[in-house]
Protein backbone atom coordinates (compact mmCIF):
# COMPACT_ATOMS: atom_id res chain seq x y z
CA UNK A 1 0.00 0.00 0.00
CA UNK A 2 2.63 2.50 1.02
CA UNK A 3 4.55 1.56 -2.23
CA UNK A 4 1.30 2.30 -3.85
CA UNK A 5 0.71 5.90 -2.33
CA UNK A 6 4.74 6.70 -3.22
CA UNK A 7 3.92 5.41 -7.10
CA UNK A 8 0.64 7.54 -6.90
CA UNK A 9 2.59 10.51 -5.50
CA UNK A 10 5.00 10.57 -8.06
CA UNK A 11 2.99 10.77 -11.03
CA UNK A 12 1.38 13.58 -9.32
CA UNK A 13 4.81 15.67 -9.00
CA UNK A 14 6.01 14.52 -12.82
CA UNK A 15 2.33 16.04 -13.81
CA UNK A 16 2.91 19.00 -11.98
CA UNK A 17 6.54 19.40 -13.10
CA UNK A 18 4.94 19.04 -16.85
CA UNK A 19 2.24 21.17 -16.04
CA UNK A 20 4.88 24.11 -14.83
CA UNK A 21 7.02 23.57 -18.04
CA UNK A 22 3.83 24.46 -19.97
CA UNK A 23 2.54 27.35 -17.87
CA UNK A 24 5.50 29.52 -17.26
CA UNK A 25 6.44 29.56 -20.99
CA UNK A 26 2.96 30.50 -21.63
CA UNK A 27 2.41 33.07 -19.48
CA UNK A 28 5.66 34.59 -20.21
CA UNK A 29 4.87 35.03 -23.84
CA UNK A 30 1.18 36.21 -22.70
CA UNK A 31 2.97 38.84 -20.63
CA UNK A 32 5.46 39.59 -23.91
CA UNK A 33 2.67 40.16 -25.59
CA UNK A 34 1.11 42.32 -23.15
CA UNK A 35 4.45 44.45 -22.75
CA UNK A 36 4.81 44.90 -26.55
CA UNK A 37 1.47 45.89 -27.09
CA UNK A 38 1.89 49.00 -24.47
CA UNK A 39 5.24 49.78 -26.29
CA UNK A 40 4.15 50.03 -29.64
CA UNK A 41 2.67 52.87 -30.80
CA UNK A 42 -0.85 52.58 -32.70
CA UNK A 43 -1.07 52.39 -36.71
CA UNK A 44 -4.09 54.60 -38.38
CA UNK A 45 -3.96 52.17 -41.18
CA UNK A 46 -3.66 48.69 -42.07
CA UNK A 47 -1.81 48.67 -45.71
CA UNK A 48 -2.50 44.78 -45.78
CA UNK A 49 -6.44 45.12 -45.28
CA UNK A 50 -6.57 48.60 -47.06
CA UNK A 51 -8.59 50.39 -44.53
CA UNK A 52 -8.33 52.64 -41.46
CA UNK A 53 -7.98 50.97 -37.97
CA UNK A 54 -10.44 51.45 -35.17
CA UNK A 55 -9.30 54.39 -32.51
CA UNK A 56 -8.51 53.95 -28.90
CA UNK A 57 -11.99 54.10 -27.30
CA UNK A 58 -11.99 57.34 -24.48
CA UNK A 59 -14.21 58.63 -21.29
CA UNK A 60 -16.99 59.42 -23.69
CA UNK A 61 -17.45 55.67 -25.12
CA UNK A 62 -17.24 55.03 -21.25
CA UNK A 63 -20.35 57.43 -20.06
CA UNK A 64 -22.38 55.99 -23.32
CA UNK A 65 -21.72 52.69 -22.38
CA UNK A 66 -19.75 50.65 -25.69
CA UNK A 67 -16.36 51.26 -23.98
CA UNK A 68 -15.81 47.35 -24.04
CA UNK A 69 -17.21 46.62 -27.41
CA UNK A 70 -15.01 49.34 -28.95
CA UNK A 71 -12.23 48.21 -26.48
CA UNK A 72 -12.34 44.98 -28.12
CA UNK A 73 -12.06 46.02 -31.69
CA UNK A 74 -9.30 48.16 -30.80
CA UNK A 75 -7.12 45.49 -29.43
CA UNK A 76 -8.17 42.96 -32.21
CA UNK A 77 -6.61 45.42 -34.95
CA UNK A 78 -3.20 46.40 -32.50
CA UNK A 79 -2.24 43.23 -31.31
CA UNK A 80 1.39 42.75 -31.71
CA UNK A 81 2.91 41.33 -35.11
CA UNK A 82 -1.08 41.41 -36.56
CA UNK A 83 0.13 42.59 -39.76
CA UNK A 84 2.77 39.98 -40.22
CA UNK A 85 0.28 37.26 -39.50
CA UNK A 86 -2.17 38.32 -41.88
CA UNK A 87 0.65 38.03 -44.26
CA UNK A 88 1.11 35.03 -43.50
CA UNK A 89 -2.37 33.95 -43.92
CA UNK A 90 -2.52 35.82 -47.39
CA UNK A 91 0.32 33.79 -48.78
CA UNK A 92 -1.29 30.85 -47.58
CA UNK A 93 -4.20 31.31 -49.21
CA UNK A 94 -2.59 32.12 -52.23
CA UNK A 95 -0.10 28.56 -52.14
CA UNK A 96 -3.92 26.58 -51.22
CA UNK A 97 -4.90 28.31 -55.39
CA UNK A 98 -7.51 30.85 -53.84
CA UNK A 99 -9.26 32.75 -56.16
CA UNK A 100 -10.66 35.27 -53.11
CA UNK A 101 -7.71 36.35 -50.83
CA UNK A 102 -8.55 38.93 -48.79
CA UNK A 103 -11.02 41.97 -50.31
CA UNK A 104 -9.44 40.71 -53.91
CA UNK A 105 -9.63 38.62 -56.83
CA UNK A 106 -6.56 37.16 -58.34
CA UNK A 107 -7.42 35.94 -62.02
CA UNK A 108 -5.26 35.29 -64.81
CA UNK A 109 -2.77 36.85 -66.12
CA UNK A 110 -1.61 38.68 -62.50
CA UNK A 111 -4.66 40.76 -62.49
CA UNK A 112 -5.72 41.67 -59.26
CA UNK A 113 -9.36 42.86 -58.73
CA UNK A 114 -11.59 44.65 -56.92
CA UNK A 115 -14.93 44.00 -55.15
CA UNK A 116 -17.72 45.22 -56.38
CA UNK A 117 -19.56 47.96 -53.53
CA UNK A 118 -23.15 47.47 -52.38
CA UNK A 119 -26.33 49.25 -53.94
CA UNK A 120 -26.77 52.12 -52.58
CA UNK A 121 -30.15 53.19 -50.85
CA UNK A 122 -32.54 55.69 -51.86
CA UNK A 123 -31.85 57.66 -48.70
CA UNK A 124 -28.22 57.53 -49.58
CA UNK A 125 -28.64 58.52 -53.00
CA UNK A 126 -31.28 61.43 -52.03
CA UNK A 127 -28.40 63.00 -49.76
CA UNK A 128 -25.50 63.19 -52.33
CA UNK A 129 -27.75 63.83 -54.68
CA UNK A 130 -28.90 66.64 -52.51
CA UNK A 131 -25.65 68.04 -51.44
CA UNK A 132 -24.11 68.26 -55.23
CA UNK A 133 -27.46 69.84 -56.44
CA UNK A 134 -26.88 72.47 -53.40
CA UNK A 135 -23.66 73.17 -54.45
CA UNK A 136 -24.79 73.96 -58.07
CA UNK A 137 -27.76 76.19 -57.21
CA UNK A 138 -24.79 78.30 -55.31
CA UNK A 139 -22.75 78.17 -58.73
CA UNK A 140 -25.78 79.37 -60.71
CA UNK A 141 -26.62 81.89 -58.81
CA UNK A 142 -22.86 83.72 -59.37
CA UNK A 143 -24.31 84.10 -63.33
CA UNK A 144 -22.81 82.39 -65.79
CA UNK A 145 -20.37 78.96 -63.90
CA UNK A 146 -21.58 75.98 -65.58
CA UNK A 147 -21.55 73.11 -63.56
CA UNK A 148 -20.11 69.63 -64.43
CA UNK A 149 -20.30 66.07 -63.11
CA UNK A 150 -17.61 63.86 -63.87
CA UNK A 151 -17.64 60.43 -63.32
CA UNK A 152 -14.64 58.44 -63.79
CA UNK A 153 -14.09 54.83 -65.12
CA UNK A 154 -13.36 52.39 -62.12
CA UNK A 155 -11.14 49.26 -63.11
CA UNK A 156 -14.12 47.28 -61.56
CA UNK A 157 -16.67 48.31 -63.94
CA UNK A 158 -14.67 48.65 -67.00
CA UNK A 159 -12.42 44.64 -66.45
CA UNK A 160 -16.01 43.14 -65.54
CA UNK A 161 -15.29 40.39 -68.20
CA UNK A 162 -12.25 39.67 -66.24
CA UNK A 163 -14.45 38.39 -63.20
CA UNK A 164 -15.09 34.69 -62.35
CA UNK A 165 -18.38 33.34 -63.48
CA UNK A 166 -19.72 33.22 -60.04
CA UNK A 167 -19.84 37.04 -58.88
CA UNK A 168 -23.29 38.02 -59.25
CA UNK A 169 -23.04 41.71 -58.21
CA UNK A 170 -21.55 43.12 -61.53
CA UNK A 171 -24.09 45.66 -62.40
CA UNK A 172 -23.59 47.60 -58.74
CA UNK A 173 -22.01 50.26 -60.05
CA UNK A 174 -24.19 50.57 -63.24
CA UNK A 175 -27.21 50.89 -61.22
CA UNK A 176 -25.91 53.32 -58.95
CA UNK A 177 -24.31 55.82 -61.29
CA UNK A 178 -27.81 55.42 -63.21
CA UNK A 179 -29.66 56.14 -59.80
CA UNK A 180 -27.32 58.66 -58.68
CA UNK A 181 -27.37 60.89 -62.27
CA UNK A 182 -31.69 61.00 -61.67
CA UNK A 183 -31.29 62.60 -58.72
CA UNK A 184 -29.11 65.48 -60.36
CA UNK A 185 -31.00 68.65 -61.42
CA UNK A 186 -30.11 68.86 -64.85
CA UNK A 187 -31.03 71.87 -65.15
CA UNK A 188 -28.16 73.42 -63.28
CA UNK A 189 -25.69 70.02 -63.75
CA UNK A 190 -24.09 68.60 -66.96
CA UNK A 191 -23.35 65.14 -66.10
CA UNK A 192 -20.26 63.66 -68.07
CA UNK A 193 -20.64 59.79 -67.90
CA UNK A 194 -17.34 58.85 -68.67
CA UNK A 195 -17.59 55.30 -67.44
CA UNK A 196 -20.37 54.54 -69.97
CA UNK A 197 -18.20 56.30 -72.48
CA UNK A 198 -14.89 54.25 -72.32
CA UNK A 199 -16.66 50.99 -71.29
CA UNK A 200 -18.60 51.53 -75.00
CA UNK A 201 -15.63 52.59 -76.95
CA UNK A 202 -13.46 50.22 -76.34
CA UNK A 203 -13.33 46.28 -76.50
CA UNK A 204 -12.23 44.07 -73.17
CA UNK A 205 -9.04 43.35 -74.47
CA UNK A 206 -8.29 47.39 -75.22
CA UNK A 207 -9.58 48.63 -72.13
CA UNK A 208 -7.07 45.71 -70.23
CA UNK A 209 -4.52 48.01 -71.81
CA UNK A 210 -5.54 51.00 -69.71
CA UNK A 211 -5.37 49.64 -66.48
CA UNK A 212 -2.86 48.79 -64.45
CA UNK A 213 -2.74 44.73 -62.90
CA UNK A 214 -1.91 45.66 -59.25
CA UNK A 215 -3.31 48.81 -58.76
CA UNK A 216 -7.03 50.33 -58.51
CA UNK A 217 -6.21 52.35 -60.98
CA UNK A 218 -5.93 53.72 -64.44
CA UNK A 219 -2.64 54.10 -66.11
CA UNK A 220 -1.35 57.13 -67.68
CA UNK A 221 -2.72 56.27 -71.04
CA UNK A 222 -6.57 55.32 -70.00
CA UNK A 223 -6.43 58.60 -68.16
CA UNK A 224 -5.80 60.39 -71.17
CA UNK A 225 -8.49 58.83 -73.44
CA UNK A 226 -10.78 59.61 -70.45
CA UNK A 227 -9.85 62.90 -70.37
CA UNK A 228 -10.50 63.27 -74.01
CA UNK A 229 -13.75 62.08 -74.20
CA UNK A 230 -14.66 64.38 -71.23
CA UNK A 231 -13.00 67.50 -72.96
CA UNK A 232 -14.78 67.06 -76.25
CA UNK A 233 -18.23 66.98 -74.38
CA UNK A 234 -17.92 70.27 -72.75
CA UNK A 235 -18.56 73.74 -73.70
CA UNK A 236 -15.29 74.98 -74.01
CA UNK A 237 -15.82 77.89 -76.80
CA UNK A 238 -13.23 75.92 -78.98
CA UNK A 239 -13.83 74.16 -82.47
CA UNK A 240 -13.82 70.06 -82.20
CA UNK A 241 -11.33 70.56 -85.34
CA UNK A 242 -9.09 72.78 -82.61
CA UNK A 243 -9.36 70.29 -79.44
CA UNK A 244 -8.59 67.70 -82.01
CA UNK A 245 -5.35 69.28 -83.00
CA UNK A 246 -4.31 69.94 -79.58
CA UNK A 247 -4.57 66.57 -78.18
CA UNK A 248 -2.88 65.43 -81.45
CA UNK A 249 0.28 67.33 -79.81
CA UNK A 250 0.84 64.64 -76.54
CA UNK A 251 3.51 62.49 -76.40
CA UNK A 252 3.52 59.44 -74.26
CA UNK A 253 6.58 58.06 -72.39
CA UNK A 254 7.01 55.15 -69.69
CA UNK A 255 9.42 54.88 -67.07
CA UNK A 256 11.01 51.45 -67.00
CA UNK A 257 13.41 52.56 -64.94
CA UNK A 258 11.94 51.59 -61.51
CA UNK A 259 9.21 49.40 -60.60
CA UNK A 260 5.90 50.46 -60.12
CA UNK A 261 4.39 48.96 -56.79
CA UNK A 262 0.46 48.59 -56.72
CA UNK A 263 -2.27 49.53 -54.14
CA UNK A 264 -3.70 46.07 -54.42
CA UNK A 265 -0.71 44.73 -54.20
CA UNK A 266 0.75 46.29 -51.88
CA UNK A 267 -2.16 45.35 -49.63
CA UNK A 268 -1.67 41.52 -50.18
CA UNK A 269 1.85 42.09 -49.48
CA UNK A 270 3.29 41.99 -52.90
CA UNK A 271 2.00 38.26 -53.32
CA UNK A 272 2.22 39.27 -57.54
CA UNK A 273 4.45 39.16 -59.46
CA UNK A 274 4.57 41.59 -61.73
CA UNK A 275 6.62 44.21 -63.42
CA UNK A 276 4.48 47.14 -64.10
CA UNK A 277 5.20 50.73 -64.85
CA UNK A 278 3.79 54.57 -64.95
CA UNK A 279 3.29 55.94 -68.37
CA UNK A 280 3.22 59.93 -68.80
CA UNK A 281 1.62 61.57 -71.48
CA UNK A 282 2.65 65.01 -71.99
CA UNK A 283 2.68 68.36 -73.66
CA UNK A 284 6.05 70.34 -74.86
CA UNK A 285 6.65 73.67 -74.07
CA UNK A 286 4.26 74.65 -71.40
CA UNK A 287 4.94 77.12 -68.78
CA UNK A 288 3.57 75.65 -65.63
CA UNK A 289 3.14 78.37 -62.04
CA UNK A 290 2.15 76.34 -58.98
CA UNK A 291 0.39 77.88 -55.95
CA UNK A 292 -0.68 75.62 -53.04
CA UNK A 293 -2.26 76.70 -49.82
CA UNK A 294 -0.68 77.33 -46.62
CA UNK A 295 -2.31 78.69 -44.06
CA UNK A 296 -5.21 80.65 -46.14
CA UNK A 297 -2.32 81.80 -48.13
CA UNK A 298 -1.43 80.90 -51.93
CA UNK A 299 2.03 80.31 -51.92
CA UNK A 300 4.70 79.49 -55.15
CA UNK A 301 5.88 76.31 -55.06
CA UNK A 302 7.84 74.07 -57.42
CA UNK A 303 6.75 71.69 -59.71
CA UNK A 304 8.85 68.49 -58.30
CA UNK A 305 7.14 68.99 -55.23
CA UNK A 306 3.68 68.43 -56.51
CA UNK A 307 4.12 66.29 -59.71
CA UNK A 308 5.74 63.14 -59.32
CA UNK A 309 7.13 63.07 -56.06
CA UNK A 310 8.50 60.05 -56.01
CA UNK A 311 10.85 61.01 -59.10
CA UNK A 312 14.28 60.61 -56.58
CA UNK A 313 12.80 57.55 -55.33
CA UNK A 314 13.70 53.79 -55.92
CA UNK A 315 10.22 52.58 -56.87
CA UNK A 316 7.27 54.07 -58.11
CA UNK A 317 3.76 54.09 -56.93
CA UNK A 318 0.54 55.58 -58.05
CA UNK A 319 0.09 58.83 -56.22
CA UNK A 320 4.06 59.25 -56.46
CA UNK A 321 3.84 59.08 -60.11
CA UNK A 322 1.04 61.56 -60.80
CA UNK A 323 -0.20 63.86 -57.90
CA UNK A 324 -1.01 62.72 -54.15
CA UNK A 325 -3.85 64.19 -52.49
CA UNK A 326 -2.42 66.43 -49.77
CA UNK A 327 -0.98 68.40 -52.45
CA UNK A 328 -4.40 69.35 -54.00
CA UNK A 329 -5.74 71.09 -50.49
CA UNK A 330 -6.35 73.82 -52.89
CA UNK A 331 -3.77 73.48 -55.52
CA UNK A 332 -3.69 76.25 -58.39
CA UNK A 333 -2.22 75.78 -61.80
CA UNK A 334 -1.31 78.45 -64.13
CA UNK A 335 -0.13 78.16 -67.72
CA UNK A 336 -0.08 80.98 -70.43
CA UNK A 337 -0.23 78.91 -73.14
CA UNK A 338 -3.26 76.70 -72.14
CA UNK A 339 -5.57 76.25 -75.32
CA UNK A 340 -8.45 79.04 -73.19
CA UNK A 341 -8.48 81.38 -71.36
CA UNK A 342 -10.96 79.92 -68.79
CA UNK A 343 -10.73 78.89 -65.50
CA UNK A 344 -11.98 75.88 -63.81
CA UNK A 345 -12.36 74.44 -60.04
CA UNK A 346 -12.13 70.89 -59.94
CA UNK A 347 -13.19 68.75 -56.79
CA UNK A 348 -11.52 65.60 -57.50
CA UNK A 349 -10.24 61.85 -56.22
CA UNK A 350 -7.60 59.70 -57.07
CA UNK A 351 -8.47 58.95 -60.57
CA UNK A 352 -8.15 62.65 -61.72
CA UNK A 353 -4.17 62.31 -60.90
CA UNK A 354 -2.80 61.58 -64.27
CA UNK A 355 -4.99 64.25 -66.07
CA UNK A 356 -3.30 66.94 -63.34
CA UNK A 357 -1.38 68.78 -66.21
CA UNK A 358 -3.82 68.00 -68.76
CA UNK A 359 -6.21 70.27 -67.65
CA UNK A 360 -3.57 73.16 -67.37
CA UNK A 361 -2.71 72.19 -70.91
CA UNK A 362 -6.63 72.77 -71.52
CA UNK A 363 -6.93 75.63 -68.67
CA UNK A 364 -5.27 79.08 -68.22
CA UNK A 365 -6.16 78.90 -64.34
CA UNK A 366 -7.13 75.23 -62.78
CA UNK A 367 -7.84 74.80 -59.09
CA UNK A 368 -7.81 71.53 -57.39
CA UNK A 369 -9.68 70.58 -54.23
CA UNK A 370 -9.92 67.15 -52.63
CA UNK A 371 -12.28 66.79 -49.98
CA UNK A 372 -9.96 64.44 -47.89
CA UNK A 373 -7.29 66.87 -47.67
CA UNK A 374 -8.95 70.36 -46.66
CA UNK A 375 -10.12 69.60 -42.80
CA UNK A 376 -7.87 72.31 -41.81
CA UNK A 377 -9.10 75.03 -44.53
CA UNK A 378 -11.13 77.51 -43.10
CA UNK A 379 -13.76 77.69 -45.35
CA UNK A 380 -16.76 76.68 -46.21
CA UNK A 381 -17.18 75.07 -49.94
CA UNK A 382 -19.45 78.53 -51.11
CA UNK A 383 -16.57 79.81 -50.47
CA UNK A 384 -13.97 77.98 -51.87
CA UNK A 385 -16.30 78.67 -55.20
CA UNK A 386 -17.17 82.03 -54.71
CA UNK A 387 -13.33 83.21 -53.62
CA UNK A 388 -11.64 81.38 -56.44
CA UNK A 389 -14.64 82.71 -58.89
CA UNK A 390 -14.80 80.25 -61.63
CA UNK A 391 -16.08 79.86 -65.15
CA UNK A 392 -16.16 76.23 -64.58
CA UNK A 393 -16.81 74.08 -61.55
CA UNK A 394 -16.05 70.14 -61.99
CA UNK A 395 -17.19 67.42 -59.54
CA UNK A 396 -14.47 64.45 -60.81
CA UNK A 397 -14.91 61.54 -58.84
CA UNK A 398 -14.73 57.27 -59.89
CA UNK A 399 -17.91 55.55 -60.64
CA UNK A 400 -16.83 53.34 -57.64
CA UNK A 401 -16.15 55.46 -54.91
CA UNK A 402 -18.60 58.94 -55.57
CA UNK A 403 -20.52 58.15 -52.57
CA UNK A 404 -17.36 58.08 -50.26
CA UNK A 405 -16.25 61.39 -51.84
CA UNK A 406 -19.28 63.24 -51.57
CA UNK A 407 -19.75 61.89 -47.70
CA UNK A 408 -15.94 63.85 -46.84
CA UNK A 409 -17.66 66.85 -48.64
CA UNK A 410 -20.95 66.21 -46.65
CA UNK A 411 -18.80 66.10 -43.51
CA UNK A 412 -16.91 68.92 -43.99
CA UNK A 413 -20.19 71.00 -44.14
CA UNK A 414 -21.55 71.60 -47.95
CA UNK A 415 -22.84 75.01 -46.51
Amino acid sequence: MLIATDKSREINMARNKKAKYIAVPFLIILYAFFLVNIAIPDEKISTVENRTLTRKPGMEDMNDGTYAEKYDKYYTDHFAFRNEMLRIYRRLEVALGKSVVGYYYLVDNNWILGMFPRILTSAALDKYSGAINSLAEICSDMGNVKVYFTLLPHKTNMLKHLYPEYVNNKKNIDINKESFQSRLNPDLITFLDTDGDMSNQFSGKELEKLYFKTDHHWNGTGAFEGFKRMAQKMDLGVSPEKLREHFSKYKMWKDTTKDFIGSYNSSLNMIVHEKEYPIFVYLEDQHYEFFQNHGGEDKRVKEENIIATSRHKKEWDYGGAYIRGDKCNILKIKNSNALTNKKILVFRDSYQAPTTLMFADLFRDVIFIDPRNISRIDMTYEEMIKTNDPDIVMFMYNSSGFDSMIINMINKGIR
